[in-house]
């Protein structure tokens, strides 16, 4: 049963690496198109209409496709003025618990993010823009992230109380 978990984790890091990846990807594509459509506007050689619209269906979803990956960087906003104020043994504790409140919070709204898609794809809902992609795309990818998150709630939790590793290392050195 460990050697399976060991896989999962392992498969379950190199998709959240993977789509971190694709974030990236798209920010840079971001940073090149716009000032080359600024180019073609000043010039008079046309636009992309579509940009604007598209960075902002980029950043949605962006943000959450790279969740998990932040949280399992531990990159992510954190206050541990409660967790270094208590004794190491409680603390330990009290980051586990909130490791299972943050994968049930989590599954929560997976499910209301599965029915939000369900809904959307019955009723075949368009945004009111000029770059039209069917909402229930979007309630979907807010599922999905909600699910990869709850998966490394878990993992985390699973992971806490054993010896570092390279991605406790990199936890230690992520965020500012």
């Amino acid at each position: 049963m460990r050697r399976q978990l060991e896989l999962f984790e392992t498969g379950f890091n190199r998709l959240t690496v993977f789509l971190a990846m694709l974030v990236a990807a798209s920010i840079g594509l971001i940073t090149l198109l716009i000032p080359l459509n600024l180019f073609l506007i000043k010039f008079e050689l046309g636009s992309m209409w579509w940009l604007y619209e598209g960075v902002e269906y980029a950043l949605y979803i962006g943000v959450f496709i790279g969740a998990p990956w932040v949280l399992q960087q531990g990159a992510h906003v954190r206050v541990d003025v409660l967790v270094t104020a208590l004794p190491r043994w409680i603390s330990d504790r009290l980051e586990r618990t909130l490791d299972i409140a943050g994968a049930a919070l989590c599954l929560l709204l997976c499910y209301y993010g599965v029915r939000a898609t369900l809904v959307e794809f019955e009723d075949g809902t368009l945004p009111d823009k000029g770059l039209r992609i069917a909402n229930f795309y979007m309630t979907a990818v807010f599922a999905f992230s909600f699910l990869t998150l709850a998966v490394e709630f878990v993992l985390r939790f699973l992971r806490a109380g054993k010896p570092a590793t390279g991605t406790a290392t990199a936890r230690s050195k992520a965020g500012f």
